[in-house]
């Protein structure tokens, strides 16, 4: 993993978006441009670019009222506490006064970054390239900081004063059995994401609250927020709610425009779909999800995964690209020239797969 240095370390957050989504704010109208693996680099670069530029020392170390400030708005707290900035005293009492609750809604990879770093005596090098959206997760909890070792490798850092407490909230009956019901919460939401595309935010909060039968208490709904924020590609409304994003989807504001023009639709949703949803292929879509695998083998360029090209495909077709468009990033895709066979196979895609709703297509959801 390239870790791109930067002269000035100082983060400009004014008017910038930190969040695991699109980057750009212009439409992009070619297929080749906006498929699912193409914006997830994308979004992995623009997260990269951010850490490169995120303060080097944390809330615990000796700040000055700049620095302060600078930690404070690349922090979940800046959107958190609108009426009033905290000084680095308070902010240092609401970390510690947080740990508790806050480790039991670690996204998954957080969790296991977490556990890296008490293990290694709190440091961990990030090695892969999925882990430096946890790792920006958890600097923003400000529980972390970055620092770049070279153009190769970068080393996450957890904040001596709360390796302790982080421990001993983990050892508690809470932590365990959170984690365990975040587990079942988690397959639940990309279940309903790969089946809708999208997800208000407030959907996912009161289902969990209604499977722990508990009232809805503020600190709770702001380690949730949090956890969604970390787990899943989002973006916010004008109103500052947020919206969970299928990683695939290219257009969420094209999309939200459409189905406001729609009447309210009611899916029915059956044990075969959640299923389908959890495995990330509905029953209805297996075989031409098969007959394009099959297709594909072994006529992948050497820069794509076979596995990867036919979830660009997939994802496009839930979409409601054109067959021609579908053709064409096929085509983009392959060390060789496609076969009647790929063709025949790509058409099937086209026609089976279960859309979005909102998606024009010959089966809805």
């Amino acid at each position: 993993m390239q870790i791109r240095k930067k002269n000035d370390l100082q983060m400009e957050t004014k008017g910038e978006k930190r969040v695991l989504f699109r980057t750009s704010t212009c439409r992009v109208e070619r297929w080749c441009d906006k498929t699912m693996s193409v914006m997830r680099e994308q979004q992995l670069e623009a997260c990269q670019d951010r850490l490169s530029r995120c303060p080097a020392a944390g809330i615990f170390s000796e700040l000055c009222q700049d620095e302060v400030r600078d930690l404070f708005c690349i922090s979940y707290y800046s959107s958190e506490c609108r009426a009033w900035t905290p000084n680095q005293e308070e902010l240092q009492i609401m970390v510690k006064d947080n740990i508790a609750k806050e480790a039991c809604f670690l996204s998954p990879r957080e969790d296991e970054l977490v556990k890296r770093m008490l293990m290694a005596g709190g440091e961990a090098y990030l090695d892969d390239w999925d882990e430096i959206s946890a790792a920006e997760a958890l600097i923003s909890r400000l529980w972390c900081t970055l620092q770049i070792v070279d153009d190769e490798s970068a080393r996450l850092c957890l904040a001596p004063e709360l390796m302790e407490p982080i421990t001993q909230a983990m050892l508690t009956e809470e932590y365990a059995e959170t984690r365990l019901r975040l587990f079942s919460f988690d397959a639940t939401l990309h279940s309903l994401l790969y089946i809708s595309g999208f997800l208000h935010a407030s959907v996912p909060m009161s289902h969990f609250y209604a499977d722990q039968k508990q009232k809805m208490d503020g600190i709770t709904e702001i380690m949730i927020a949090r956890y969604l924020r970390s787990a899943f590609d989002y973006t916010e409304t004008p109103e500052g709610e947020i919206l969970l994003l299928h990683p695939g989807l290219a257009d969420p504001e094209h999309l939200l425009l459409t189905l406001s023009q729609m009447k309210p639709a009611e899916i029915h949703l059956t044990r075969e779909m959640m299923l389908g949803g959890m495995n990330g292929v509905l029953p209805e879509e297996v075989a031409s999800c098969e007959a394009m695998r099959g297709a594909l083998y072994g006529a992948i360029r050497p820069e794509y995964d076979e596995e990867e090209a036919l979830e660009d495909l997939r994802m496009m077709a839930k979409q409601g690209a054109d067959l021609s468009e579908m053709r064409e990033v096929m085509e983009s895709m392959l060390c060789v020239l496609p076969t009647p066979r790929m063709y025949q196979a790509l058409e099937q895609l086209h026609l089976q797969t279960v859309r979005w709703l909102g998606m024009p297509s010959a089966v809805v959801n």
